[in-house]
This record gives structure tokens, sequence and C-alpha cells, in this order.
């Protein structure tokens, strides 16, 4: 049994659904299973990870990108028994690679990312409703779908209610503990670090609230790369709210300054309007920074259980004070997500479990 991920726009450019594609490739073939990534070709390619430079290469696309491309020789690819991973959702070309991959007579595993979030649902152009019928479709022929946590399974049942696609539940690892910088504060300064995408983010609803601060107001560092005009439209939101003397809005920190705003930060702010399971904020667990989510999130409710982190609802006026002073240098919580994600929460851990789930597939393939 092999494990392919189909994803057409993988050559594109880095980000997190790439990252996640690449984390579990490798899961799979820690496991014992032979991997490729699939996709289509681009004049640029993005520079791959060393260690899956031999397992990504490109299929036969028609079509000029994400929207037009349909794969045309994918069923090459694929043979009887393999498992085709098909990522996002919303595009034809995963439409016809579910087909194809039924002819040759593999399973189809869907892995959404979130895209069928409300935030994305509601501002998708489809007045005859075309899209929507043939995602029902896709999703219904799909054998498995994986998504990070169960309330997420929850938006596909409203997109096309589950039949007989049975669902796996297993979140992206976390990074070893031993393997990040970890946080001592001691910075004076809070952090958000992400892609400057201010509605999905919710980096307008943080700044509201950190106007209603009281004088003098902490230190908050943004920080990340552009998104379509992202950085400048937060960079206007900061001067029109009055928040020049206490926001700075950075460009994408790496290496040594991203190492070290992670490592000196009073705490953690992440408000994203919703989230499929957010890389950046499984890093900061993993470093021991105290952490304060939105209460809009998948991960709100499970890392709140877990004691891991602190939950605050960025969307609702007044409030924010008492919440930094929860995790406000907050030692001991920080301390508690660490061990949480050494104990249960990284690539090593959930990939174990992700093998077993892969050796159950391949039992049933050969029988």
């Amino acid at each position: 049994m092999r494990v392919v991920h189909y994803y057409a726009r993988y050559l594109e450019h880095p980000s997190g659904v790439t990252e996640s594609i690449e984390n579990w490739a490798r899961q799979a073939r820690r496991s014992g299973y032979e991997v490729e990534i699939l996709s289509a070709a681009v004049p640029a390619p993005r520079e791959l990870p060393a260690d899956l430079r031999d397992v990504a290469r490109t299929v036969r696309h028609v079509g000029h990108g994400r929207t037009s491309w349909l794969p045309t020789g994918l069923t090459r690819a694929l043979a009887p028994g393999d498992v085709l991973y098909l990522h996002e959702g919303w595009v034809a070309s995963n439409a016809v690679a579910a087909h194809q991959a039924r002819r040759r007579g593999a399973s189809v595993v869907m892995m959404p990312h979130g895209v069928y979030e409300t935030g994305i649902t509601s501002g998708l152009r489809d007045a005859a409703g075309v899209r929507a019928a043939l995602e029902r479709a896709t999703l219904r022929s799909a054998d498995w779908l994986h998504v990070f946590y169960p309330s997420e399974a929850d938006l596909v049942d409203g997109v096309a209610p589950r039949r007989t696609t049975r669902t796996l539940v297993l979140p992206n690892g976390a990074p070893d503990p031993d393997a990040v910088p970890r946080w001592t504060g001691g910075g004076g300064f809070y952090l958000w670090m992400g892609r400057y995408d201010p509605d999905h983010k919710g980096l307008d609803n943080l700044l509201r609230r950190w106007a209603e601060l009281p004088q003098p107001r902490p230190r908050l560092v943004l920080a990340g790369p552009d998104f379509r005009g992202g950085r400048s439209r937060t960079a206007g939101l900061v001067t029109g709210l009055g928040l020049d003397d206490s926001v700075e809005v950075r460009g994408n920190a790496t290496g040594e300054e991203k190492d070290r705003l992670i490592a000196r930060c009073r705490a953690y702010l992440h408000p994203s309007r919703w989230e499929s399971c957010s890389i950046m904020l499984l890093e900061m667990l993993a470093a021991g920074v105290p952490t304060l989510v939105s209460a809009t999130i998948h991960a709100a409710q499970p890392f709140a259980a877990a004691g891991v982190a602190a939950v605050h609802d960025f969307g609702t006026p007044g409030g924010l004070g008492g919440s930094l002073g929860v995790v406000d240098e907050n030692r001991e919580l920080g301390q508690t997500a660490r061990k949480w994600v050494g104990e249960t929460a990284t690539w090593d851990r959930l990939g174990a479990e992700y093998g077993e789930w892969l050796a159950g597939l391949s039992e049933g393939a050969a029988r």
C-alpha cells in the first residue's frame, strides 16, 4: 500500500497546508509505507525540504491555476490499493482526482484543513450552486475524512452529511519541546505571530480589544509574512486606533529573531476567528509559552480541558485585561503546556497512532 498526497498547489508556495502535508508524509514513511506527493507543475517551484525531494513529483494538468487546474495524469500515477489524500476543497481538481482514484481502485481520504469554516463558505461565489453540488459529491465519494478536531467534522456535515464515510480525528503534531527555544519571559511584550490575514486571524478584533485597555497599554509585537496586503491593512488599523505607541507591526520573523520573540514574550495571543489546526500555536505550546487562544477555534475546548491554554472571546468587547492577567508570564501554564506536548502531542506520539491507523487500512486492503 502506498500513501499518495495530491495537492495541485503544493509547489507554488510554502503554507500551513504544505507543511502539514509534509509532516503527514513523513509519518507514513516512518511507519514503513511508500509515499508520494503529487502536484501540478509551476514555472518557479519553491524549494522543497531535502528529505522529501525524492517523493515529490508532478503530474500532467490542464488549466492555469487553482480554480481551473484539472489533473489528467493522475490515473497513471495511482495503483489499486493506494491511499490517496486530497487536501482542502472547493476545487474541481479534487473532484477529478477522486474520480480517477475510484477508477484505479484506490481509497480516498479528504483532509479539509479548515475550508468548511463558515468564514470561508460564506464568501464563496456559487450563485447556481454548482460548486456546492460538486463538493458534496466529492465528500460523499470519499472513504475517509481526516480532521484535526471533532468539531471540524461537524462543519463537514454541514456541507455533506456523512453516510458511509468514516472519520479519523487526529491533529497535526507539535515539535519536540527539546527542539524549540524554551520560553523564559522577561521581554516585556505580548506576541502574535502568523500570516497577516486580518479577517481570518482576527487581528482586527485583537487590536480593537487592545484599544480598550487602560493607559499605559502593554507592548504588543505582531510578526509574520504579508498576505494580500494584510500587513499594511493591519498597520493602518493600528494607526487608526491610536495604538502606534504600544503596538509594533513587524515583517516576517525567522531564525534568531523568531526564537528570541518566542522565548522572551510575556505570553502568546491567538485571536483567530477560525482555525483548523495552527502549527504556530502548537509550536508555542511546545516552547512552554503561556498562551491565550480564541474561543472560536477548534482547539479552544480541548486545550482548555487539558489545562494548557487560557481562552478568550476576542470578538466581544471588554474583558481582555483580565485574560491577559491570567496568562501574563504564567510559568505554571507554560510548563503544563510543554509537558503535555512532550507526553501526548508531538509528531512522534501522533505519528505512532497514525501508523496504527494505516496498518488497519493495509490489512483491510489485503483482505
